[in-house]
């Protein structure tokens, strides 16, 4: 028996290969065409436009911080406003101009200063609080892929005129120490005037914070009579006069160094009359030789008492010196007390006059 084989027509194939190829090349281009696309419309819905291009406007400062979200989301943007502005408060320093350091320098009406007003000055300034800026606010924030971004967002003019507003108080209070006349002892007169230092170095924090935000980062500059406030109080400081004395013979073994010492450092030591202060010294020494080379010990144990014989400060301090030579082991070990009573000093003055 014979099977035939019934072939299409020629026609029909064609026309039928022509539909599959037609179907096959139209799915084809839509998969390519439709997932690039799926990501564009992520990306831009999605991401914060101002994450990329923060806003433009004027009198106006922005930053930017962004966290990688790993537990609580709201942890994650709490930490990227924060590093919001700090990236806010770069851009400003950026912007200063270079001159502002000794713009900064000039307007704190201080040249070079002795030991002792140093450490007074660094001591009443660590007791200044931070200048904050309230105007600095977060703006917008956003959770996406896994990421917290914040933009932060300052109004600089209205945070100068809140600065000058603040400064200018304290200036104010200024103005009442500046005619302040006084013919008493050093150490009464620091008693009446050492405020004022304090003042003028949180006013310098103001300033100092305006000339950071303000358009033009100009730094306000003290008064002339602010300035010559300033100058007597370190002028009192500087004529302060002191009296050491000690108590056993470890403490007079020590007794011509350690003079030494404090005099360098600029304090100004009377031993014969009256002084404003007294530092009374005991000590206990000891030494070690090691691979030949000296160390020197001091356990000193120090009062600083004022003219009326009132005990301002007492303190204990372990003091080294270290050196190939026995000699010179001494004068270290004394000099590091010497640095102590000077910090001591300062810090009596600061926080016990004030």
């Amino acid at each position: 028996m014979k099977h035939s084989h019934v072939l299409p027509a020629p026609k029909k194939l064609a026309r039928g290969l022509l539909i599959a190829a037609t179907a096959l090349t139209l799915a084809a281009c839509g998969s390519v065409a439709t997932k690039p696309q799926a990501e564009n419309d992520s990306i831009d819905s999605s991401l914060p436009s101002w994450v990329v291009n923060p806003p433009q406007r004027h009198a106006m400062a922005y930053g930017v911080g962004s966290m990688e979200v790993y537990g609580d989301p709201a942890d994650a943007i709490k930490r990227a406003s924060e590093l919001a502005r700090v990236d806010l408060l770069s851009q400003l320093r950026v912007t200063v101009s270079g001159d502002f350091t000794s713009t900064v320098s000039e307007s704190k009406g201080t040249g070079q200063l002795t030991k002792v007003q140093s450490e007074v000055q660094q001591k009443v300034r660590s007791q200044v609080p931070a200048v904050t800026l309230d105007e600095m606010t977060i703006r917008d924030a956003a959770v996406t892929a896994g990421v917290a971004y914040a933009l932060a967002e300052l109004d600089r003019e209205a945070a100068v005129a809140r600065l000058q507003q603040q400064m200018t108080e304290i200036e104010q209070q200024l103005d009442q120490y500046a005619v302040i006349t006084d013919n008493q002892p050093v150490l009464s007169q620091l008693r009446l005037l050492l405020p004022a230092l304090g003042l003028i170095e949180e006013r310098q924090a103001f300033a100092d914070k305006i000339g950071l935000v303000a358009l033009d980062h100009q730094v306000p500059t003290l008064t002339s009579s602010h300035k010559a406030l300033q100058q007597r109080i370190y002028d009192l400081l500087n004529q302060l006069t002191v009296r050491v004395s000690f108590d056993n013979r470890e403490a007079r073994d020590m007794s011509g160094d350690l003079i030494e010492a404090l005099t360098s450092q600029g304090l100004k030591i009377q031993q014969q009359g009256s002084s404003d202060l007294e530092f009374r010294l005991s000590a206990e020494r000891s030494s070690r030789t090691q691979d030949e080379r000296f160390y020197a010990f001091v356990n000193a144990r120090i009062q600083i008492i004022d003219a009326d014989g009132r005990i301002l400060s007492s303190f204990s301090d372990n003091a080294r010196g270290v050196s190939g030579m026995e000699n010179l082991a001494w004068q270290k070990a004394s000099a590091a007390v010497a640095d102590k009573l000077q910090q001591e000093l300062a810090a009596t003055l600061a926080e016990r006059l004030m």
